[in-house]
């Protein structure tokens, strides 16, 4: 049978050991069933083969982001955006362009609110009462970890004093004892969040498809999505009905503290559910919460004492919970960003049997060297988003690196040294913590810094990713993570592929961020191409 499309005359990096490079490539059915030479690819071929090329066309295997809340992002980013926003003046400004297009009552929604924005200050809700107008108002934090709410959302919520949670969350107090409009994490969020009206069905299909070939349009043809449950599935079930799911889907179920029994139990029917383009055999725990709001779990306590919990009260309830999914056949992993947590992380792996490669660790963001060794030994797999280096400044002047101290800081992220000793290390962005575009990734894990800052060192010690490193934690070692040999191009592969407009692998990282996108397929199917 003739192949369904092929690109000739190109340039193709497969990162296939047995053949590293190529000039064409053809599919059919969603595989690749030539790659080669021209000549080659076009015996596959006849007059009913879609046949494309391009001048200085470069392919590569179809990124995969290895950190994302697909969903939950094409949510959260209906309001308005506080990306880059650093003073109060600024945030109010923004928050009353909201309030009159929502009118009086409507919630006013936000994301991506950068802690240093508060100049210093505690926040509380009297800051920005004024500006958020009548009517509630909601804006997370650039992490996701925390809320901050006005005076009428609190009213709203009935939020009038401290509050007992499952996990760590917390509902912060001002010096009279009263709320102060910050809620860390998400058990305190949901005490106003659940109050929004929710969107309609049509609503948020149409925001998800929006978002997916968003992210086709920057090369991705996959995610592994971080948060989520049933709900999820099904929304990916629609999606792929209509046709519009065109990112293939790593999903990792939400495991939460409060879970019961008959909770752990639906969690564990779910492992073989599928679709051709997701899978469900995956799970998420959160084991500390970030740095900034003193909620990661440390060795030591930050600069204001904090860092001294974990997100799941009882230790043996999560470790016990991690050997009943590990022995079920799940693939886990946990978020875990201070240096306690990842320790803590790799020794429940370890008790429950080991991870021998189908186990994984989310960010990292502050491990001990010894931790750094365990992922190699205990072959553990290193989730990591280069990308968060975009909110520390080099004079250590933001709440990350204030929190921590310089001695800390200066083996932050350390996403290199962990590659270097061998282990499998997967790159992502978190979106929409961080923007999903994976150039702004290439261009992070090789300057080791933001590209929408000014030029200066880069930040820690850390070695830095080459441009094939950063390559493979988007394909090969994102596809190991599930035992998996993707991520490459050969017979009988996925046909994901991207045509850039040069080699990504050798560009300077300046010259990756505009670096054109001029086709993407997924499944064998055009997802994306350019005018």
């Amino acid at each position: 049978m003739p192949a369904d499309l092929a690109l000739v005359d190109i340039r193709i990096r497969t990162l296939d050991p047995e053949r590293p490079f190529a000039s064409a490539v053809a599919v059919k059915d969603g595989l690749i069933v030539a790659i080669g030479d021209t000549d080659e690819v076009r015996d596959a071929c006849d007059a009913s083969t879609q046949v494309l090329s391009g001048p200085g066309w470069n392919v590569t295997p179809g990124l995969v982001d290895g950190h994302q809340h697909l969903l939950m992002g094409s949510q959260i980013g209906r309001g308005v955006s506080f990306d880059r926003v650093k003073d109060l003046d600024h945030v109010r400004a923004l928050l009353r362009a909201e309030r009159e297009r929502v009118g009086p009552g409507g919630w006013v929604m936000g994301y991506a609110f950068e802690y240093s924005a508060l100049g210093g200050l505690r926040y509380h809700h009297d800051l920005i009462d004024e500006a958020a107008g009548p009517g509630p108002m909601f804006i997370f934090a650039l992490d996701v970890h925390t809320g901050f709410v006005n005076g009428e959302a609190l009213r709203l919520g009935s939020v009038t004093g401290r509050e007992q949670f499952p996990d760590a969350s917390i509902v912060s107090m001002g010096d009279d004892d009263l709320p102060t409009g910050e809620l860390n994490e998400m058990s305190a969020m949901q005490l106003v969040l659940s109050l929004r009206p929710e969107p309609s069905q049509d609503e948020l299909m149409g925001w998800y498809a929006e978002v997916i070939k968003a992210q086709n349009a920057v090369g991705i043809t996959g995610v592994h999505n971080m948060d989520g449950g049933r709900e999820t599935l099904a929304a990916y079930d629609a999606l792929e009905a209509a046709g519009l799911l065109t990112l293939r889907i790593r999903q990792h179920n939400w495991v939460d503290p409060s879970d019961d029994a008959d909770a752990l139990d639906d969690i564990s029917a779910r492992r073989d559910l599928t679709g051709r383009m997701w899978t469900a055999n995956s799970l998420k725990f959160m084991l500390d919460g970030v740095i900034d709001t003193g909620t990661a779990w440390l060795e030591e306590p930050d600069s204001h004492g904090d860092g001294r919990d974990p997100m799941w009260p009882d230790l043996e309830h999560y470790r016990r919970t991690i050997k009943r999914f590990h022995d079920q056949g799940f693939f886990i992993t946990t978020h875990a960003i201070g240096d306690r947590a990842v320790r803590e992380v790799l020794d429940a792996y370890a008790a429950a049997g080991g991870s021998n490669g189908r186990h994984r660790i989310e960010h990292i963001e502050a491990p001990s060297p010894e931790s750094q060794r365990r992922f190699l030994t205990e072959k553990v797999n290193a989730s990591m988003q280069p990308v968060h280096l975009r909110w520390l400044n080099p004079d250590m002047s933001d709440p990350w690196s204030e929190r921590l101290g310089v001695h800390r800081c200066a083996h932050t992220m350390p996403s290199g040294e962990i590659q270097a000793m061998g282990a499998n290390v997967v790159l992502g962005s978190d979106w929409p913590v961080a923007p999903y575009d994976p150039r702004f990734g290439f261009f992070a894990a090789q300057r080791r810094r933001a590209h929408d800052v000014e030029p200066h060192a880069p930040l820690g010690t850390s070695r830095p990713l080459t441009g094939l490193e950063t390559l493979e934690g988007y394909t090969v070692n994102a596809a190991r993570v599930d035992g998996g040999e993707g991520g490459v191009l050969r017979v009988g592969a996925p046909a994901d592929l991207v045509a850039w407009g040069d080699d990504i692998t050798a560009v300077a990282p300046e010259d990756v961020i505009g670096l054109p996108v001029h086709l993407t397929v997924v499944d064998g199917r055009i997802a994306h191409q350019a005018d």
